[in-house]
């Protein structure tokens, strides 16, 4: 399964950055995330301030799906995130891109492992 949203802000492209990159304040402007806590890795603190980056890893609850785990794969500051949730069977990967160009920001969201409604709407709201 491959679900994809893209949407358009009029914010310019590093505050939507910083929006999208706070990914512990996303409960407070979207409803397919109600909690989200940074976990520790091997060599930092949770609650330690930080910069998030490769390796990154996120507890991440959401409406009809329950609590997982999220680790971030790919960083590139300013303009775009991975990261990976597993489960058992399914392995999500969902990316999130701002393309500075315009102030759009997409979010594709390719799953694989057994085919599924997601039975969540992905939303993009302008903060």
């Amino acid at each position: 399964m491959d679900a994809r949203t893209a949407g358009r802000s009029t914010a310019a492209p590093h505050v939507v950055w910083s929006l999208l990159s706070a990914i512990e304040t996303w409960p407070l402007w979207t409803p397919t995330v109600t909690s989200v806590t940074r976990e520790a890795t091997d060599d930092e603190d949770p609650r330690a301030p930080g910069s998030i980056g490769v390796g990154s890893r996120f507890s991440v609850t959401q409406p009809r799906l329950g609590r997982a785990s999220w680790v971030v794969t790919q960083w590139e500051e300013g303009r775009s995130f991975t990261w990976v949730s597993r489960r058992p069977g399914i392995r999500t990967t969902a990316t999130h891109h701002v393309h500075p160009r315009d102030g759009a920001r997409a979010s594709s969201l390719p799953s694989s492992g057994p085919a599924r409604e997601p039975g969540w709407p992905v939303r993009c709201s302008d903060g």
